[in-house]
């Protein structure tokens, strides 16, 4: 817990009550200007999980119909099919470990301490006992400007950021931003596991972090949303709207032009077909019907001659 204290809660503490009084003691506006901060150092992991994420569902729906193919092929053979479907994910490019290896997890291990530090930096830069003042005084650096503007009111517009929101507008706001975030990031998909998966995710997530921000502080609410909304203007950027306005059932474009290939290709063949019976219809054909043609002929010759 030292360490922890040491690497996170003394810098995001500190920096708090430095932005808190360069912006005339108001300690909303002080969340506010660290929770930009914040987005901006993550930006970078940011933009890359947000990538990686919408290449790996492209791929996924680019391979389904592959793997379609492979699940018939191989129905009887699971070990088979395992092998090649390992084979297809690694042509395509596609890790076998999912989220494990992509840049998603480093991002959610590294913003959990986060929330952490900050809600004990709340806590205690809103000292309301002795116990907190205690940790304030342990924590704070020798800083004019971290010091000096002590202590701060945690009244900011109706909320008192020591206290979650009385009237619930931040659980709501923080809820329906975190509904837009998944709707954006959600890939359309003829996979009916998925669509199920997908659809799950846009209801637990929402309603998971409104019942967090319903029961800590506001001050850490007001960071969920704030970091939400600059969450969704990074989404926009790499996913566009996305899923938001998607139709239901849409096929995704890779799988559209996949399947729009095999269908060509059967009308192709079918096509194809009534060409080459209507070259086998015709004189000098080879096997069975060609003897036929030269028994006609010779019939024909001998009733001329007769």
């Amino acid at each position: 817990m030292g360490f922890l204290n040491l690497i996170l809660l003394q810098p995001i503490l500190n920096i708090l009550l430095v932005l808190t009084n360069v912006l005339s003691g108001n300690f909303g506006l002080g969340v506010i200007a660290l929770t930009i901060l914040v987005r901006l150092l993550l930006m970078p992991l940011t933009v890359m999980q947000l990538r990686s994420s919408k290449k790996t569902t492209e791929a996924m729906n680019s391979i389904k119909p592959k793997l379609e193919q492979l699940k018939k092929k191989y129905a009887k053979n699971p070990q088979k099919l395992n092998q090649e479907t390992m084979k297809l994910y690694k042509d395509a490019g596609i890790s076998p470990l999912g989220c494990l290896s992509s840049p998603m997890l480093l991002s959610t291990v590294i913003q959990l301490p986060i929330y952490i530090a900050l809600y004990r930096a709340i806590i205690q830069a809103l000292a309301a006992t002795p116990q907190d003042f205690l940790g304030l005084s342990q924590n704070l650096y020798s800083w004019g400007l971290a010091t000096q503007g002590l202590p701060v009111s945690g009244h900011f517009l109706w909320l008192n950021l020591v206290n979650p929101d009385p009237f619930f507008v931040l659980p709501i706001l923080v809820g329906a931003i975190q509904w837009v975030s998944q709707k954006m990031i959600a890939q359309p998909t003829t996979d009916q596991q998925q669509q199920s998966m997908n659809s799950m995710m846009q209801i637990m997530m929402p309603l998971m972090m409104a019942f967090i921000t319903l029961t800590l502080p506001s001050g850490l609410g007001l960071y969920f949303l704030l970091s939400g909304i600059l969450t969704m203007v990074v989404q926009y950027f790499i996913y566009g709207w996305g899923g938001l306005f998607a139709k239901k059932g849409a096929v995704p474009e890779a799988a559209a032009k996949h399947e729009g290939k095999g269908d060509r290709g059967k009308a192709d063949t079918k096509a194809a077909a009534p060409a080459t019976h209507s070259a086998r219809a015709k004189p000098g054909r080879p096997g069975i019907g060609g003897v036929l043609d030269r028994f006609k002929k010779k019939d024909t010759g001998k009733k001329k001659r007769d």
